[in-house]
């Protein structure tokens, strides 16, 4: 692996860091919002998908921009600063607001808040640093260069839920943010400060790198939104990433609801795991098909697996036992749940990869960077409108009738998550048969 420079291994390396900060906390975040600090699941997951992923996936094109004209060495620095006091307030926040309200039950919103935006906008700032870093020093092999950076994420993934498990288990769910994330997060502060260096293009990459003003960007993101076709297309997209979302936001609430001691970080661990295994065999399997076609067979491998979760409850003998499950138990359910999560990362497996090579390929010559620049925004719809839509179906499906003393209604709250999965089908069949120029 001598192709590559050391800047690329250490861009790597950082991005592994972050990536195992977050992941460390992602499964419990509107646990601990809900459960630790006494706020509703709406709002629980409004703040974790609204506000941080929204930041995250939505600010990309303009944060990306000041990475170039601030060096992303000066930005990640920035950068993790940010995630370190982040994480830290998040995580410590039940030990000092009290005492700075004077209140022994305050509300938390005012430091929840500022510790998601520290958060959100530091996440913000690493993809378009790391992924450009493997752009400029990958030259030649940038498949290969890019195939290692995503194989990272999902390492950094896997190992940050793995130390989260036994801390967790150990120290509680607020230790996660203050040891766990925050040492993960000075991490890769350390290796930024000490090991990376501001890359340089390589040989072969092709052409001279002229960055974009922030001005330049603002206009780009209007004339990506001028084009209504597109527009159409990352909508329905979005409504696709509205199922995905949930393994966040619905499935934590709905897996502690069923088992107070379920380990939510290491049924998320499905996830990860599965896309190492198995997305070279996917990406084999599905190679000679249409990018739509892929996409299309991903989306209905996720409604598929959303649908698995109403199994346990098609059943119901007795619908006045809260926790009733009918002739399945709670852990056999859990099992059902497995399941669905492996569903959805083998959908996101045949639809994600190729929803970037799609908007590549039909990007007006000259702006493919322009349109792959907004290729996020699907994930930041999904997230803005399908974290809360989760909270809500909670409330309205589980809450409500566990508080009058019925039933579980969760086999009602699984399909109308399906339902997004549907619209978003039913909407690529619509923009492949009418609005694609056949030709």
């Amino acid at each position: 692996m001598n192709k590559f420079p050391s800047t690329f291994w250490a861009a790597n390396t950082v991005e592994l860091f972050e990536r195992a900060a977050y992941y460390a906390v992602a499964s419990f975040v509107v646990i601990y919002f809900h459960e630790v600090l006494g706020m509703s699941p709406t709002f629980s997951t409004f703040l974790n998908g609204t506000i941080l992923w929204g930041l995250i996936y939505f600010l990309p094109p303009l944060s990306g921009t000041l990475a170039d004209k601030f060096g992303f060495k000066k930005s990640l620095s920035v950068t993790f600063v940010l995630l370190f006091l982040g994480y830290l307030i998040v995580g410590t926040v039940k030990k000092f607001w009290p005492s700075l309200t004077g209140t022994p039950n305050p509300d938390y919103t005012l430091p929840i808040v500022v510790g998601i935006v520290l958060i959100g906008i530091g996440g913000s700032f690493v993809k378009p640093c790391i992924s450009g870093t493997v752009q400029k020093t990958s030259g030649v092999n940038a498949a290969l260069g890019f195939a290692i950076f995503y194989m990272t994420i999902n390492v950094g993934s896997m190992i940050g839920r793995i130390v989260s498990y036994f801390v967790r288990v150990k120290y509680g769910i607020p230790a996660i943010f203050s040891y766990v994330a925050t040492g993960f997060a000075f991490l890769g502060l350390m290796v930024i400060f000490f090991l990376y260096r501001e890359p340089q293009y390589q040989e072969g990459e092709g052409g001279k790198y002229k960055p974009k003003t922030l001005g330049e960007a603002i206009i780009g993101m209007f004339t990506v939104l001028k084009n209504l076709k597109f527009v159409f297309f990352l909508v329905v997209i979005g409504l696709f990433w509205i199922i995905y979302v949930q393994i966040y936001n619905l499935i934590p609430l709905f897996l502690r609801k069923i088992d107070r001691n379920a380990p939510v970080e290491l049924y998320t661990l499905v996830n990860p795991v599965s896309i190492v295994l198995l997305q070279l065999l996917i990406a084999k399997l599905s190679q000679k098909w249409s990018s739509l076609k892929s996409i299309m067979v991903g989306i209905g491998i996720t409604i598929a697996g959303m649908l698995v979760n109403t199994i346990p409850f098609l059943f119901s003998m007795d619908p006045s036992k809260p926790l009733n499950l009918g002739i399945i138990s709670p852990p056999l359910a859990g099992a059902f749940m497995l399941l669905s999560i492996f569903s959805m990362a083998l959908g996101e497996m045949f639809a994600s990869p190729r929803i970037y090579q799609y908007i590549g390929a039909i990007a007006p010559k000259g702006q493919e960077g322009l349109f792959l620049g907004y290729a996020n925004l699907p994930l930041a719809l999904g997230t803005i409108v399908g974290a809360p839509l989760g909270g809500m179906l909670f409330e309205k499906f589980i809450e409500a009738p566990l508080k009058a003393g019925l039933g579980m209604r969760a086999g009602i709250m699984w399909a109308i998550v399906a339902l997004m999965g549907v619209f978003s089908l039913l909407g690529v069949l619509i923009y492949d048969k009418l609005l694609v120029e056949k030709g």
